[in-house]
Order: structure tokens, then C-alpha cells, then sequence
């Protein structure tokens, strides 16, 4: 497909209705690009948290300041794009040693796991240039109260436009600060980093750089200061000085008092529980930040913040939760809210997902699926509105150009998509995973289902126009129902350009590279289903035809056990998105492909498009090594059901996601 900028080019092999293929997927691609941007914002943040929240884990028996210490939130500014806190670390441990993670993480077997995992997050987390210094013990040793991290825009810092903030209550803990910072000067030594003092209005601020470790490398700066009973650490002075004023003064700029962080509090449905987690996210700028903290910039593509911006996502305002532990019948239980703008702009309302009473999968799919997420969605009314988003990335506006040259192309299928396949394109949607054994790379399979408004099922000639214009597909009988196949493994016809050089050739290939080189679609029983591999239609086509086993997967009791507590948390008017997820199973393959130390091999859907979007190099060695894991069996129980409901509101969707505990 072209790309953005550049005009369609057409060939022999890629007529149109080709070209189109491709186009037409990158909608669906933008909306998982949307969600893997947010996955990978939240994961890359949980990993900055991870060294304030895992350091937890060990905690007991801390003593409190009397005084009242100022939030976190009312230190930080109202610019801060990511924020996460543990409100009172004491409560947090009493309850996590309760939940059965919390147990898996404590035990005996994960000990050297956990050791070595926290000194590779401390050299990441110094590499993007935040050198902290932090260890288990210190926190351990220190905190009294709450401790929390915030993720800070600096727009006027052209040369470093975020910076990091760590609050930590320290109160009658004198000694313990003490030996901290004892330990802290001797490791900065070891590491050549230069001290220096500075004063702001008569507290010391403790200033440690740390000179470039290679060629790419970057000085590093960490700067501590101590005061009224709170520990502030951050990577540059200007974010100390505010604080320290904050907490002297207050602050009028503060996050707790910022419009969006006190109206997306105000929409979360909370209970009277205590929350031991806290969270606060701004989804377009901390990818941004994310941006500018990896310090790469993508050559030959779209740069996809920008697109979404201008196609207004922005108007996706704030995500905001907490999170409640050992509660009587949960393990972990999520309550967030999802804020956006109630007039969205068009390309936004593709995100039209309305509630309904009940989103119950197809009846044959497996008893052994890992898991089942159904969501509501407005597909024939939504695809109309993919047009600034598929026009801004091609660069031309060419989105209802290339639907009649598919629906006219001479040399294609001819098909109305507007006429020929919308109409018939139901609501309801379900993704399907299975985990296959023995576990490798290609273990994870995927189904998506769509139900259809075809009772004539007319959609079964378009395939059949269509997979016979394709080059590489073909079709398979079993009984009354067909499999059609595609393939991308084909020789495509060689497009010659002048001038262009061979890294531009290069790169524009890795582009254009399709996300899955084979997959197959059927129609059972009036569901369109896609498979991420074609063998599997054959299962779900036996299974269909099998109908003593129907509705096996819904029987059984842990999936029961969700469904039952999904009811609880439903209101009347139902919902947009509910998942049951079978974790002992649906955690195995990331688990143990971790653990074999070849998770950037995994083929999963998900895995491909973060390849894609961070252009991450699938030949390398994994970073985080996982050899020191158990096997799984050895912790698989410790991985309960899981399970989320998501209900579509006026200005955004509620959530309500959690971990089923062991009765």
C-alpha cells in the first residue's frame, strides 16, 4: 500500500482490489494499534511503578507520621501524563500477601527470579537515563506510608521533554534514610558519577551524574532531597523544587486539582473496599513521552501519534482506577473509568461499541479455549467513518476512490462492500484463543466470530468471487460447510524505482510485509470466523457439527464462576465488552516461551503488531531472561480466572476488571 505522502502506485499483481486488502485491514490495524499504543504506554509505565509497587511485596510492621503528609497527587502537576500509587504500602502488603499472586511471587521457587528481574528493570530504567538508585531493601526500610511515581511532560525542555518523579513517605525513619543514602554514595562511586550539593530555600538536594556508559549512552542525573517526613527523587532539579514548594505551600497547578483528573474520579464506580493501587493515565501524551524516552524515531512510516491526533483521539481524554485486593470473594478487582469528550469527531466514532444484556459466544466454540472476549460493536455504521484515518495514512484521499475501483476493477471480484457485505455484518463480536501443546512459538490460535444478519447466506458467494480473484487461496469442503485459504506466500511482480537506494528498498519492504502469511475464514452457523491459521477451521467445523458438546466451554464451573460475578457488577442496560480468561491457561505460552528465553519469537497477533509498531527485532536474544522461573506446572494453579465487563457510558466506558480467588 502506498504510504503516507506518496501516491498509489499500482502493478500487474497489485491491482486494487489488492491494494485494497491491505487498506482495508489498516482501519482494524489502527483500532489494535490504538490499543497496543495504550498496552504498551501502560506496560512500559508498570515497569517504572514495578520498582516502586514490587519492592513492596516484603514489606510489614511500618510505623506512621502523626502529621498528615500531603498526596502525591497534590505535589505533582497537573501536566503529569502518568501517575500510579500505592496509598498506604502497609495495607497494600497486608492484603497482596492474601491474593494467590501475591503468594506465587512470595514463593520459595521465585526467590532468585525476583532478584535478578529487579536489577535488570533498575539498569532499563537507567539506560533511558534515571538513575535512582533504588533496591528492595531501601524501600522496605524507608517507606511509612504512601509511595508513588508520576510520569511528567516538559514540552519547553527541547533536549529532555518528560522527567520522572518518585514520592515516598519517610517519616520516623531517620535512621533507615541515613543508611540509604550511605549505600547510595558508595554505589555512585563505583559507577565515577560526579556530587554536588544545591540549596533551595534551605533544603539540600543531593545531585548525582553519572558520565556516559558508551558511545550511545547518555549522562545520567538523580537528584534526592528529604523533607517534612517525604523522600522526593527525581531525574532533574526543576521537578525537586516543585515539589518541595508544593509541600510547603501547596500547589494551585496540582494533578489532584486538574479538571480531568477530578472528573475522571468522579465517573469510576467505586465500593467501600479500600484500594491498595491507584492509577492515573493521559493515553496520547504518555505515548509521546514513551516516544521521546526511547529516543528512536521511526524513518519510511506513518508516524501514528500524529495521525491520531489529527484525527482528533486526543478527544480520548484520561484513563483513571484503582485496584482492591483479597476482597471476599476476589482476589484483585479493578474499578477504572475511561473518559472522553461526549461530542467525539468522526474518525473517533468508530469506537461505537453499545451495551447489550448479554454477549454469550458461539455455542461450538472448544472447552479447551484459554479465552473468550465478546464485545458490541457498530461495525456497518463505524466503516464509514475509517475515512480520515485511511486517508491520512495513505496521505491522498483515495478511501471512497479505492471502494469503487474494487467494486468496478475489471479484473477483480467486483464487490460492493458497501451493499455486498455491510448489510449483513451483525453486532457481536468474540475473539477466541487456544494455547496448543507442546508450547512453542506458533502454540497460540486465534479466532474472531462475527455474527451475521445473513439468513440467505449470501455472503458465501462473495467469498467464493472473491477467493477465486486471489492468487494463493484455495478452498476446502468438509460436509456442507467450506474453508477458503489465502496465502501471501507468492511471487509478487518486481516494481522497479530509479534512484531509490537499497536502504529505502529495504525498509519500504519490511513495511509492506503482511501481518500473517496464511489464515483461512468460514461461515458456521451463521458466524463469519476468521482463523489465524486455516487447520483450525476444521476443528471449529467439527465441533459445530457436534452438537453434544455445544455450550461445553460455558458449562464448566470456572467459567461459571466468572459469568456469575460479571452479573454482579452488570447494571440493567448490560455491556459493550465482557472476557472470560481461563489464566492457568491463557498465561502458559508467555510463561513458558519467557522462561525458555524466546518470547520475542512468539507468533501471536498481538506479538506481530508490537513488532510492527515498535519495530522490535524478533532474531534478537530476549532481554529479560527467564531461566530462573519454575516450570509451569509447578505455578499454574496459582493463576486463577479472570474475567471484565465494560459498559458504555455518555462521556466514556466503566470497567470492571478481576481475579477470581481460591475458595
Amino acid at each position: 500500500m502506498a504510504r503516507h505522502n506518496q501516491p498509489a502506485r499500482f502493478s500487474k499483481t497489485a491491482r486494487p482490489s489488492k491494494m485494497f486488502r491491505n487498506g482495508g485491514e489498516q482501519p482494524m490495524n489502527v483500532q489494535d494499534l490504538i490499543q497496543s499504543c495504550f498496552h504498551l504506554a501502560s506496560r512500559l509505565f508498570c515497569a517504572i511503578a514495578l520498582g516502586v509497587v514490587a519492592l513492596n511485596l516484603i514489606f510489614a510492621g511500618f510505623s506512621y507520621s502523626q502529621a498528615p503528609l500531603p498526596k502525591a497527587t497534590e505535589l505533582l502537576p497537573a501536566q503529569t501524563q502518568a501517575y500510579a500509587s500505592l496509598p498506604n504500602s502497609n495495607g497494600f502488603l497486608k492484603s497482596w500477601r492474601d491474593t494467590q499472586l501475591g503468594k506465587l511471587a512470595g514463593d520459595e521457587r521465585m526467590k532468585e527470579f525476583w532478584s535478578s528481574q529487579q536489577e535488570e528493570i533498575r539498569r532499563r530504567l537507567a539506560t533511558a537515563g534515571w538513575q535512582m538508585s533504588m533496591q528492595l531493601d531501601d524501600l522496605e526500610n524507608l517507606c511509612s506510608g504512601q509511595a508513588a511515581v508520576g510520569l511528567i511532560s516538559r514540552p519547553e525542555v527541547a533536549d529532555k521533554p518528560y522527567s520522572l518523579a518518585i514520592v515516598i513517605d519517610v517519616a520516623g525513619k531517620d535512621d533507615a534514610v541515613s543508611k540509604f543514602f550511605d549505600r547510595v554514595d558508595t554505589e555512585m562511586k563505583g559507577q565515577k558519577a560526579s556530587t554536588d550539593m544545591i540549596d533551595a530555600d534551605g533544603v539540600k538536594i543531593k545531585h548525582y551524574r553519572v558520565p556516559k556508559g558508551s558511545a550511545e549512552g547518555r549522562e545520567r542525573d538523580s537528584y534526592f532531597a528529604v523533607s517534612r517526613g517525604q523522600m522526593f527523587v527525581s531525574d532533574d532539579v526543576p521537578t525537586i523544587r516543585e515539589m518541595l514548594v508544593a509541600q510547603e505551600k501547596g500547589r494551585s497547578d496540582s494533578l489532584a486539582k486538574s479538571a480531568l483528573y477530578t472528573k475522571v474520579q468522579e465517573r469510576i464506580v467505586r465500593d467501600n473496599h479500600t484500594s491498595e493501587v491507584e492509577y492515573f493515565v493521559q493515553p496520547l501524551g504518555l505515548g509521546k513521552l514513551l516516544r521521546s524516552i526511547s529516543g528512536k524515531k521511526g524513518k519510511n512510516q506513518v508516524d501514528i501519534l500524529k495521525l491520531l491526533e489529527e484525527e482528533g483521539f486526543g478527544s480520548i481524554l484520561c484513563a483513571a482506577g484503582s485496584v482492591q485486593m483479597a476482597k471476599e470473594d476476589l482476589d484483585m478487582h479493578h474499578q477504572g473509568f475511561v473518559l472522553r469528550e461526549e461530542e467525539l469527531p468522526e474518525s473517533v466514532q468508530i469506537l461505537d461499541f453499545p451495551n447489550q444484556t448479554a454477549l454469550v459466544p458461539p455455542p461450538w466454540i472448544a472447552s479447551t479455549s484459554a479465552s473468550v472476549l465478546g464485545f458490541s460493536w457498530n461495525f456497518s455504521d463505524a466503516f464509514p467513518k475509517f475515512r480520515g484515518i485511511v486517508n491520512s495514512y495513505i496521505g491522498e484521499k483515495q478511501f471512497d476512490t479505492i471502494l469503487e475501483q474494487i467494486k468496478n476493477d475489471p479484473q477483480g471480484p467486483q464487490i460492493d462492500i458497501r451493499k455486498e457485505i455491510l448489510p449483513y455484518i451483525g453486532q457481536e463480536f468474540y475473539t477466541v484463543t487456544e494455547i496448543l501443546e507442546p508450547i512453542t512459538p506458533d502454540s497460540k490460535r486465534s479466532l474472531i466470530c462475527i455474527k451475521l444478519n445473513d439468513p440467505e447466506n449470501k455472503l458465501y458467494g462473495v467469498l467464493n468471487r472473491y477467493s477465486k480473484s486471489e492468487p494463493g487461496s484455495s478452498r476446502e469442503d468438509i460436509g456442507d460447510y467450506r474453508i477458503w485459504k489465502f496465502s501471501t506466500d507468492e511471487d509478487e511482480e518486481e516494481i522497479i524505482e530509479f534512484g531509490a537506494n537499497d536502504a529505502n528498498k529495504n525498509a519500504k519492504e519490511d513495511d509492506e510485509k503482511p501481518l500473517l502469511n496464511k489464515w483461512g475464514v468460514s461461515i458456521v452457523n451463521g458466524y463469519f470466523v476468521f482463523a489465524s491459521n486455516p487447520d483450525s477451521l476444521i476443528q471449529v467445523i467439527e465441533n459445530a457439527k457436534n452438537e453434544s458438546i455445544h455450550g461445553s466451554f460455558e458449562k464448566q464451573d470456572a467459567v461459571q464462576t466468572v459469568r456469575s460475578m460479571q452479573g454482579k457488577l452488570l447494571n440493567a442496560e448490560g455491556s459493550s465488552f465482557s472476557e472470560v480468561d481461563l489464566a492457568d491457561r491463557s498465561a502458559e505460552m508467555q510463561y513458558e516461551l519467557f522462561r525458555q528465553g524466546i518470547l520475542p519469537q512468539s507468533r501471536s497477533l498481538i506479538a506481530i503488531i508490537a513488532e510492527r509498531v515498535l519495530k522490535t527485532d524478533k532474531s534478537k536474544p530476549q532481554e529479560l531472561q527467564g531461566g530462573k522461573l519454575p516450570p509451569y506446572d509447578q505455578v499454574k494453579e496459582f493463576f486463577t480466572p479472570r474475567g471484565m465487563v465494560v459498559r458504555t457510558e455518555k462521556d466514556g466506558w466503566g470497567i470492571d476488571a478481576f481475579i477470581l480467588g481460591k475458595k
